[in-house]
């Protein structure tokens, strides 16, 4: 059974030692992850020279391995959800258990078993509580609860043997009792469980950064036009099921062209930069603020009317800009200002399309009015378009 489990193993170090190659960002946690793969593998195969091979070597040496493997394991946990682990106690516990376990020597089973069990428990321990919060924030609670399950079947394992050592029971994990099945059982079935979760969470962080590139405007950061279509797409069904309104603020900003004309687009860029982050620190929390272009902005504001929410944001999002303080290559002031057009859904609307329209043509009166302006769609403005 330990020859067998050493073998899973370094079949799971030879996948880590792939994506190190190939992942360079992530490269830090899996070369973590190696370490505790070829770790658990050598102890593994220790037990499996047991009782052929040297005492001191099989004995103590697999118990140092594991406890050495899981510091490997857990801070590469940590090392991953881009925390930072204390190494006092990441590199100090691990040689602390060396020590002890060197003090008690290979005679003494369940003494030596017992100690390896209790400074696996506390890394187990230490790492649970460290990872959690920020296993729950990236990827949830589902999920952590499923990389919670090892993690609780090696601590209540190791619980065990610090129980059994404390006894002074006689213990041989090699042979073919209940106990040692059940032992190595837990362990094929943990190791197998920690590094296929981890293989998962990496592929799937890499699908969701990919996910994010893709939704993502590359120069200011905010929502790009193909994530305000398909935002726009749900929020408008949903206000045509429930009855809510929905709120579209066109934003462009004025005289856009003569500041790249004038300063460069170097400056030009600073800009937009500039007006996204102002416009994003005004939005509400529901709100979303996207970028289609060029120097045109768009806000979607669920379940808000135009004659109240709409417009007070739009005269924050106007003072906002108004607000920028912005200089040139030569330390010149540059002036900012954004005009803003408002529409709400219509019962009657046939597509989605009718909201952006109506919006466009209030942000088009709001530049004939003289620019740095929020004006609200109505008819008299659709008839003026016409």
């Amino acid at each position: 059974m330990s020859l067998l489990t050493s073998l899973q193993l370094i079949l799971y170090a030879l996948v880590w030692g792939l994506g190190c190659a190939v992942h360079k960002e992530e490269r830090p946690a899996l070369l973590h992850w190696l370490g505790f793969a070829l770790l658990a593998a050598l102890q593994a195969a220790l037990v499996a020279w047991r009782p052929e091979g040297p005492v001191w070597l099989t004995h103590t040496g697999s118990n140092v391995a594991t406890v050495f493997s899981l510091a490997f394991a857990g801070r590469g946990v940590l090392v991953f959800l881009r925390l930072r682990p204390p190494d006092a106690l990441w590199f100090g516990l691990p040689l602390l258990a060396l020590g002890v376990l060197l003090l008690v020597g290979p005679a003494a089973t369940s003494t030596r078993v017992g100690a390896m069990a209790f400074f696996n428990a506390l890394l187990l321990g230490a790492v649970f509580m460290q990872a959690r919060p920020a296993f729950l924030a990236e990827f949830g609670r589902r999920m952590a609860w499923i990389a919670t399950l090892p993690v609780l079947a090696q601590l209540a394992l190791n619980l065990f043997f610090v129980g059994w050592g404390l006894l002074q029971l006689p213990l041989d994990i090699t042979g073919a009792q209940a106990v040692p099945t059940a032992t190595w059982a837990v362990a094929l079935v943990s190791a197998g469980t920690f590094n296929f979760l981890f293989i998962f969470l990496v592929a799937l962080r890499l699908l969701n950064r990919l996910r994010e590139q893709a939704s993502r405007d590359a120069l200011t950061g905010v929502a790009n036009r193909r994530a305000m279509q398909e935002r726009l797409h749900l929020e408008w069904e949903r206000a045509r099921r429930y009855g809510r309104p929905l709120v579209a603020i066109a934003v462009d900003v004025d005289h856009f062209k003569r500041i790249n004309d004038l300063h460069g687009h170097a400056i030009g860029d600073r800009a937009l930069q500039a007006v996204a982050q102002a416009l994003q620190a005004q939005v509400r929390e529901t709100d979303q603020l996207s970028r289609l272009g060029g120097e045109e902005f768009l806000v979607l504001m669920p379940q808000a009317q135009v004659a109240q929410e709409g417009q007070r944001l739009a005269e924050r999002l106007r003072a906002a800009v108004a607000a920028l303080e912005l200089r040139g290559a030569a330390g010149t002031p540059i002036t900012l200002t954004a005009s803003f057009g408002l529409s709400e859904s219509q019962p009657d609307d046939t597509d989605r399309e009718a909201l952006l329209r109506r919006a466009d043509q209030a942000l088009y009166a709001a530049k004939r009015r003289g620019r740095n302006a929020a004006v609200r769609w109505s008819a008299e403005l659709a008839g003026a378009a016409d």
